[in-house]
């Protein structure tokens, strides 16, 4: 499975995810394209013990 990254065009009104190659990225940040984190709504939920909470089962 090839990596992928998330880009910004230059207007900041639109994400892509590219592959993690220069063949896919030079065209893109030459004109001004710059990589973002993986945007919230994409991202997977994070199972509880991640998020730091407890999970107490009542008896």
């Amino acid at each position: 499975m090839p990596q992928l990254v998330y880009v910004k065009s230059p207007q900041g009104d639109e994400i892509k995810e590219v592959e993690a190659t220069a063949e896919a990225l030079s065209p893109l940040l030459s004109k001004g394209w710059h990589q973002v984190p993986v945007p919230a709504e994409l991202k997977p939920a994070a199972p509880a013990e991640e998020k730091g909470l407890a999970v107490r089962w009542l008896t």
